[in-house]
């Protein structure tokens, strides 16, 4: 798309917009853009929450959990309304991670699911900070647990793990709703959003290992998970201190847990949990990288 530059008496120069730009981001005289220049490129944007998109998907064949994870990518795409149709009966599903979605039409094969929340996803900055501390919490109810109460069940686990995806999820939508003026944030954002909800995933297994296995614990395994949580949480504090002489420390600890790991004689068990305890680990100290890209 093209536009002419149009010089004005007071020797500015403007260009027109897009109306159908205007119109789709509910914009009028009133509005005010976000300018960026890079070089040879002028950047564009609102910051007003993107219009509702919709789409319909042939969902014959699918199963339960398909249906899901479809909806599941859709929800945190940003998409508004879902028109699912299929040859025969829909398998029946749940919205239950899926904060706002409701099924506002039904019929044998063919189900129309909405969001219905109104909800303003402007304030990104505190939703992002929720969803990192629930994962503390997780792994922090995930120690306590395992070394010390022995009481969580693998349904209450999934009960757990169904919250935290939640979040995930409304935390990835509500970028993908959001424009921004600085497109490389937008999407180092969303990165980092979906590498939370896999520290996530990964402390649910740490955690599932000792209940399916009922491991022994030891004081050094104990000491080796607290090191790993001490990572998770100087890397909250780095992305949102963004102090950079803990850097430093981070990473000294994450390489104190590398040695140490390397030293357990292992059964397939407990082989397992250092396994999941090393990942969270490692994937915890990455999370470095991507606050650099942002902060810098």
């Amino acid at each position: 798309m093209k536009r002419k530059i149009i010089k004005q008496a007071n020797q500015a120069y403007t260009i027109t917009l897009p109306i159908q730009w205007i119109r789709e981001n509910k914009l009028d005289e009133k509005s005010e853009l976000d300018l960026e220049i890079k070089e040879k490129t002028l950047m564009i944007s609102t910051k007003n929450i993107t219009s509702g998109e919709k789409t319909k998907i042939d969902i014959t064949g699918f199963s339960a959990k398909n249906i899901y994870r479809c909806l599941n990518a859709l929800y945190a795409r940003g998409v508004d309304e879902v028109e699912l149709t299929a040859e025969d009966e829909i398998a029946k599903f749940t919205l239950d991670s899926l904060m706002g979605y409701a099924i506002i039409e039904q019929k044998s094969s063919k189900i129309i699911i909405k969001d219905i929340s109104g909800i303003n996803y402007s304030n990104i900055d505190e939703i992002f900070k929720r969803v990192f501390q629930m994962i503390l919490a997780l792994y922090d109810s995930a120690i306590l647990d395992i070394f010390k109460e022995n009481k969580e069940t693998l349904q209450g686990l999934k009960n757990r793990d169904l919250e935290i995806n939640k979040f995930c999820l409304y935390l990835q939508r509500a970028i993908n709703k959001m424009l921004y003026s600085n497109h490389v944030n937008g999407r180092i954002l969303f990165t980092y959003s979906f590498e939370l909800e896999k520290l996530g995933d990964e402390i649910k297994r740490l955690w599932r290992t000792n209940i399916e296995h009922k491991l022994k614990k030891t004081n050094e395994l104990k000491e080796l998970t607290e090191l790993s949580k001490e990572i998770l949480e100087k890397s909250f504090d780095f992305y949102f201190l963004f102090n950079k002489k803990g850097i430093d420390e981070l990473y000294h600890l994450r390489q104190k847990i590398r040695e140490k790991a390397i030293l357990f004689k292992t059964n397939s068990a407990e082989a397992k949990f250092i396994r999941h305890l090393s990942k969270i680990s490692e994937d915890a100290a990455d999370l470095t990288h991507l606050a650099l890209m942002i902060k810098l």
